[in-house]
């Protein structure tokens, strides 16, 4: 998936968890923390795993369950130590909802459903070689490209349209959260 498309997830679910647990609606610093989360696994994986050989692929560590619940369970102990709860759930959720969406992902372009990075290194990951991290994403938006001229990019554009105007719409209801962080604060004397 690409880095829109983790974010939109990410939001959509951590909105719909604030409406269900009667919260009006997302505040800024726990969407901040949303958007961290739903990029952290490849903020992790894609450098050590494209760039070096510290990991074999980029979807491994950061992106198996293994180390994502720990690292989420983790996070939401630290924020709610320092009173932030939303905060740490906010980054949880996105963090967790990344590994399953890009589990998912090559099937709705056509391919195999993909899970055996879910559990890295109890299923080990096929290795890479180093590469140039920005060749490597050259490369994949190139593939990705050429995949929207076929049926199965259609159908990929229409869910990417809706998942893409869902999180839109959402985000305006909820009052644009996060936008409130970088208009410029009054000087209170």
């Amino acid at each position: 998936m690409w880095p829109w498309e983790h974010l939109a997830v990410g939001y959509l679910i951590y909105s719909l968890y604030v409406r269900v647990r009667g919260r009006e609606r997302p505040r800024g610093i726990d969407v901040v923390a949303v958007a961290l989360g739903s990029q952290f696994p490849d903020l992790v994986d894609k450098p050590l795993g494209w760039g070096t050989t510290l990991l074999p692929s980029g979807t491994s560590l950061a992106h198996s369950l293994l180390f994502a619940v720990p690292i989420s369970l983790l996070v939401v102990a630290i924020a709610r130590w320092y009173g932030r709860s939303s905060v740490g759930v906010g980054f949880a959720l996105a963090y967790l909802a990344h590994p399953p969406a890009d589990a998912v992902y090559s099937f709705v372009l056509g391919g195999h459903l993909r899970l055996g990075f879910l559990f890295w290194p109890v299923i080990p990951a096929q290795p890479m070689e180093p590469t140039a991290i920005f060749a490597r994403a050259g490369e994949l938006f190139v593939e990705f490209v050429g995949i929207l001229g076929t049926p199965a990019g259609h159908r990929f554009l229409a869910l990417e349209a809706l998942l893409l105007g869902a999180t839109f719409f959402l985000w305006r209801a909820d009052g644009w959260p996060g936008l409130d962080l970088l208009r410029p604060r009054a000087n209170s004397r």
